[in-house]
This record gives C-alpha cells, structure tokens and sequence, in this order.
C-alpha cells in the first residue's frame, strides 16, 4: 500500500476512535437545551483545510465522513448515523484534514471545540473514563487499518457490508436491509478500491445470493453467508 493511503488509513483509525469517545454521558452532559441545525442532502458540513474547529452531534441522518486524495479519488472513512458525532479529528489538530458530506437530510447540534474542552475541565471523572475507553476504541480503529492494509477487494468489501449491517441493518425477512441507500462508489470509496472492482465483487455476491438490493435501491445481505465468507489463502 503506498504511503498515501498509509496515512489515509491511520486517519480513518484515529477518527473511528475518536467517534466512540464523545458518544454516551458525554452527549448527556453536552448537549441539552442547544439549538438543532438542518442541512440537506449532499450540503457539505466542512471541507478540507477548514480553520473552524466544530463537532457535529448528528441527531438525525446520515453523513459521510473521508477525504480527497492527491491524486483527487475521494475516501469515506465512515457513515455516520443518528447519536454519532462528526468532525472529531478537530480534537488533534487546528486545520481539517477530513470533510462531512450530507448523505440524507441531517439534524444535528454544532458545538465549538473549546466547549468541548470547558466540559471535560469540569467533569474530571468523565475525563478519566474517556481515557479509559481510548485504549479500547483504538484497538478497533487498528482493526481498521489492517482491513485496509488486505489487498483484495471482495474481502474488504465483505467487511464493509458487515459494519454497514451493524450501523445500519433492520430485519427483513431472513435478510438484513441497510436502511440507507449508498451508491457503489461510495462503497468502493469505503473499501478503498476502484468502483469497477467493487461493483465486480459485489455482482459476484448477487449471483450467490448473498447480496441483492430491494426495490427502493437498498442493499439486502444475508449475514450468515456473510459472515461465513473467508478470505483466499494466500
């Protein structure tokens, strides 16, 4: 994997970390009686090279969190649904070096940095337990940078499919349906690969019935097969 992406998959760990971290007491203690913002479908909720230093508290929606590479090819780190937060990375460093986009109509709660910093002074033991739950969330952020590390795209895929089922999975029959709806390239965005080779494995999981997509343009997985996929030995 070339340097770039390196970096590109340290960010997606750290931010992935992070994005457990301000979640729980925390938003209890932070976010009643502030004012809900809307924003629309595609609105981008900051950019590359922003200075504003602001967290995002979706409340409702769905945004896509990534970045634009050098070369230009866009890279989702990760869907953020309702309870999650955006724009964590603000946390480390003074200028953006990830962008949101709306994916569908989204409410959420915009607070500066530094009042999340004056809440964490005054609460010393939501201090330490965030410490404490850093350890843990970035042992999954690495899980993470291992998934993208796999150079082959139907496994990275599958584990894409297997997160969007935890984030956004709702019973359908014996399948799971992902309750929003995702282009393939924004899936292979997500799997870090050209959409051509992403809408290749995908098309392979169709003919296997273990992926196919509902009549709204949803995808519906069968999770069993799913999860019993195993990479090719190498």
């Amino acid at each position: 994997m070339s340097s770039e992406n390196e970096v590109v998959s340290r960010m997606a760990a750290l931010s992935a970390a992070l994005v457990l971290i301000f979640r729980g007491r925390f938003c209890d203690i932070l976010l009643p009686n502030r004012a809900i913002r809307t924003f629309d479908e595609d609105q981008v909720l900051y950019e590359l090279g922003d200075p504003e230093r602001t967290f995002f508290f979706v409340r409702h929606g769905v945004v896509k969190v990534g970045t634009i590479t050098d070369d230009g090819r866009e890279i989702i780190y990760d869907i953020r649904k309702s309870g999650d937060v955006v724009g964590e990375l603000c946390a480390i460093e003074p200028v953006r070096r990830d962008r949101a986009v709306v994916v569908e109509r989204t409410e959420a709660i915009a607070i500066p940095f530094d009042e999340v910093v004056e809440v964490l002074a005054k609460h010393p033991t939501l201090l330490r337990d965030l410490v404490q739950m850093f350890g843990g969330a970035l042992a999954e952020a690495y899980d993470q940078v291992n998934r993208l590390a796999v150079d082959d795209v139907m496994y990275r895929l599958v584990d894409v499919l297997k997160v969007l089922a935890g984030k956004f999975g709702c019973p359908s029959g014996e399948l799971v349906e992902i309750a929003t709806y995702l282009t393939q390239e924004e899936l292979a965005q997500m799997v870090v690969a050209r959409r051509e080779r992403v809408s290749t494995a995908l098309n392979s999981l169709r003919r296997r019935g273990i992926a196919k997509y509902s009549g709204r343009g949803h995808l519906l997985l069968d999770m069993r097969a799913l999860e019993a996929y195993k990479p090719p030995t190498r």
